[in-house]
């Protein structure tokens, strides 16, 4: 029977504010784009919790709710937009109700039960209704058992677009992988310690397994970490990975980012990011590369900064820009024509994952245009002024700028 968590909501802790300001901060930007469309969105909560922690601190319901409202009031369109929002609960959703005004409550379901058995007819339901639906799913659970890549692999072509914010906790899997006599087991237990929202889920089939990760590659990764060919931080970065591209069979692009408690700490776990549209990941890995800094400075370090700080990623790694133009020039060899900015930054973050915000990958391309090492085509081409233009970033409506790049082939 899967506990109810309640010691959870007494007080928000930091890694629950990284996660929640990584939901938050996205969810505006996403908001404003989606607006423009003038399609409904379905937004799904699939682990809700109580929507307020004891602490007066909002939990991701309400945290969704005010980014809507935010985004409402910067709308200008003629076209209202439409949401529907869905929270799925097990144990909290009377809580949940009576932490919702009765504004929201008039476009919000709060459903009762596990959501591994109400997502797929909720879902269904919904496509049946209208496919033209664009579809956020945040999935935040106790443990891992909730997760099926099928079933989200699935949901791109059921709807018109669809994005995935996932909890991924690769300890918890680890743990029922393993099996009893492992050496490994206590170290899993001390990577789950600390963790208040985590189920205890001790026992799984592969077939279960399977399901979690979308598919059987986690086999050969316990194998050979049981054998001792691999220690546990390779292991977690090689799960993560290939449970990335799992997702990346039905979305283009899949960005991570590790939650560490302590500098040099293993990983607590790992948000996972899933979109097909280029915009989107650009969004994320901006949202990612902030929220790390936060997380280093502010839980990592205790709020104590450094020179070095500035410059580290998600990995606490620090990234140099030689590196980044590096990767640059690596990844301009695979476009044969002209490629519109956002599409070549979505690409480099999904091919080397989130190094640095954009602001440090276009200074890269900043510095390979000088070189002539790129042909940049802007548009337009003259400001008002008659001067060439030199913009890097794209905007949309009645000043519409568009940016084309591609290598200079000798």
């Amino acid at each position: 029977m899967p506990k109810r968590n309640d010691d959870f909501f007494k007080e928000k802790k930091s890694w629950s504010e990284v996660k929640d300001e990584l939901l938050g901060c996205y969810l505006i930007p996403y908001f404003n784009k989606i607006f423009w469309t003038g399609k409904p969105i379905l937004y799904i909560d699939g682990f809700s919790g109580k929507g307020k922690f004891e602490d007066g601190k909002n939990g991701s319901p309400l945290i969704a709710w005010e980014c809507f409202d935010h985004s409402l009031l910067l709308y200008q369109g003629r076209k209202k937009p439409t949401i529907n929002m869905k929270f799925i609960d097990l144990n909290h959703t009377e809580e949940l109700d009576g932490n919702l005004s009765e504004k929201q409550k008039e476009h919000s379901e709060v459903i009762s039960g596990k959501f591994e058995e109400k997502i797929a007819c909720l879902l269904q339901i919904e496509a049946s209704k209208n496919p033209n639906q664009n579809v956020f799913l945040y999935i935040d659970p106790y443990g891992v058992k909730a997760l099926d890549v099928e079933l989200l692999n699935t949901l791109p072509s059921m709807f018109e677009t669809v994005e995935l914010l996932i909890n991924l906790n690769t300890w918890g899997f680890f743990r029922m992988a393993l099996g009893k006599g492992s050496d490994f087991l206590k170290e899993i237990e001390e990577n789950l310690d600390g963790l208040d929202e985590y189920e205890s889920s001790k026992t799984a089939t592969i077939e279960e397994l399977n399901t979690i990760a979308g598919g059987d590659y986690w086999q050969e990764i316990i194998t050979r970490l049981n054998n001792k060919m691999i220690g546990s931080v390779q292991a977690e970065k090689e799960f993560s990975q290939k449970y990335k591209l799992s997702l990346n069979k039905r979305y283009k692009y899949v960005l991570d980012m590790p939650i560490r408690l302590k500098t040099g700490q293993l990983t607590k776990y790992r948000m996972v990011y899933a979109t097909n549209h280029h915009d989107g990941c650009v969004l994320m890995a901006d949202n990612i590369a902030k929220r790390a800094d936060q997380l280093v400075v502010e839980i990592q370090n205790h709020g104590q900064m450094s020179l070095d700080l500035y410059s580290q990623n998600v990995e606490n790694e620090i990234v140099s820009q030689e590196v980044i133009v590096k990767k640059l020039k690596n990844l301009l060899e695979k476009f044969q024509n002209y490629a519109r900015i956002n599409v070549l930054l979505a690409d480099f973050y999904n091919e080397y994952g989130v190094l640095c915000d954009s602001t440090k990958v276009i200074e890269g391309l900043r510095e390979l245009e000088k070189c002539s090492y790129i042909i940049v085509k802007r548009t337009p081409h003259l400001t008002d002024t008659g001067k060439v233009s030199s913009f890097w970033r794209e905007t949309s409506g009645k000043d519409r700028k568009t940016v084309e790049l591609k290598q200079k082939k000798d």
